[in-house]
Formats: structure tokens, C-alpha cells, sequence
């Protein structure tokens, strides 16, 4: 499945790009009208070269060979019991996404949830209801324009629309999501809506910083 919107619980056919401003889009549209000069198309070219570069790298990102530290409020995912010959060419969300996911009720207080996120340092949570469908994502961003200790339900603050993958969701197809569009996480769904993991922007940046290793991660 290639990434999709998932709408306070239901996934929707709106193209992603429809629902989310693509980064560089408004500063370089505010550049122009303050100097007066026609809009360079440089900032542009620079990201549309970023995203090609990701994802022609997807070969350098090999199925893992060696556990990696979570977060603590995160667990590595259950060992793959896929075999080398039946799984798909390149990682995928599967491998490098963080489960199971920190989740919170609709019925939480924005303080039982930044409570959450500072005792398990983790920078999101998933909004879910009984049935453990996910309506929305709920950022650290989110709980600070509200105050750290608001009383007020966490269904006031949380994002309704997600941008979301399925397990096999290539990484390369992630990694040009966090480039072109202002979000730090992306949940990993199954078909039949169960919350499987979750992979963040963290996730990407500590690949980076490792990519002499990535060809022996596990």
C-alpha cells in the first residue's frame, strides 16, 4: 500500500498533496512578494534534488542485521519472520518502524498525556478509540500551544488527518514524505486498520547518521 490519508480513523482517497502544504512552498512564495522579484525556482530545485536523491538510495537501505536502541517507551518490533527470498527488494516500514505504539484515549486530559510522553520519552502519541482504531496523531507540538498542564480532552488538539503507511510501505517512500510535507511521524497500519507501528522523523535522521552501518542492521 503507498502512503494514505487516514481521516479520524477512516482511511480517504484525497491525494496526500491535496491535504498537506508541501515544505518551502510559503516562504518561498513570502520571499517573493518582499522582494518584489520574481519567485527563483532554486529552492525548488534543491528539494526536488533531495527527494530524487532518497529515492535513489533505496539500495542502500539493506534488510538490518543487528537490533537498534527505541525510545524508551518503544519496543522493537517482533523478529521478521519473513525469508530473504520471499520479502520485498529494499527496507520497508516494517523493519525500521517502532512498536507497539504509545497510544491515549479520547477521553485523556492534555496532562495525562504529557505525562505519557515525558515518563516514556517519546515525542507522540496515537489518539485511539475502544475498538483500538487510530483517529488521529498528538504531538508534543500540539500538547505546548495548549499549555502542558490544560485540563482540556486531548480530542481538541490532536491532528484528525494522518499521513500513513502499511508495513510494507518502502522506507524511500517515507523518507521523501518527511522532506516534502511538515509532519514528524508517520503511523504504520495494517489493511484491516490495526495500528502496527509507528516510524518518526528520529528514525530517519539516526539512519542517516549510521548509513556507513546501514548494510548491517538487523
Amino acid at each position: 500500500m503507498a502512503l494514505v490519508i487516514y481521516d479520524q480513523g477512516y482511511r480517504i482517497q484525497t491525494p496526500v498533496e491535496s491535504l498537506f502544504r508541501q515544505r518551502g512552498v510559503e516562504s518561498m512564495q513570502q520571499s517573493g512578494s518582499a522582494s518584489g522579484l520574481p519567485e527563483s525556482d532554486d529552492n525548488l530545485h534543491r528539494q526536488q534534488g533531495t527527494e530524487e536523491r532518497i529515492q535513489l538510495s533505496r539500495e542502500r537501505f539493506e534488510l538490518p542485521t543487528q537490533t537498534r536502541r527505541q525510545p524508551k517507551g518503544y519496543e522493537q518490533a517482533a523478529s521478521q519472520d519473513k525469508s530473504a527470498s520471499s520479502s520485498p527488494k529494499g527496507l520497508r516500514a516494517s523493519q525500521i518502524m517502532s512498536s507497539p505504539v504509545l497510544t491515549v484515549a479520547p477521553e485523556s486530559s492534555l496532562r495525562q498525556a504529557w505525562e505519557i510522553m515525558n515518563t516514556q520519552e517519546v515525542y507522540h502519541l496515537i489518539l485511539v478509540d475502544d475498538d483500538g482504531r487510530p483517529l488521529g496523531l498528538l504531538s508534543r507540538n500540539d500538547i505546548l500551544e495548549r499549555g502542558t498542564d490544560s485540563p482540556i480532552s486531548v480530542t481538541q488538539a490532536y491532528r484528525k488527518q494522518m499521513i500513513v503507511a502499511s508495513p510494507d510501505t518502502p522506507v524511500s517512500a517515507i523518507a521523501a514524505s518527511f522532506v516534502r510535507y511538515d509532519i514528524g511521524a508517520i503511523p504504520v497500519i495494517s489493511k484491516d486498520d490495526k495500528l502496527e507501528g509507528i516510524v518518526c522523523r528520529t528514525d530517519l535522521l539516526r539512519m542517516l547518521i549510521n548509513n556507513a552501518h546501514i548494510e548491517s542492521w538487523a
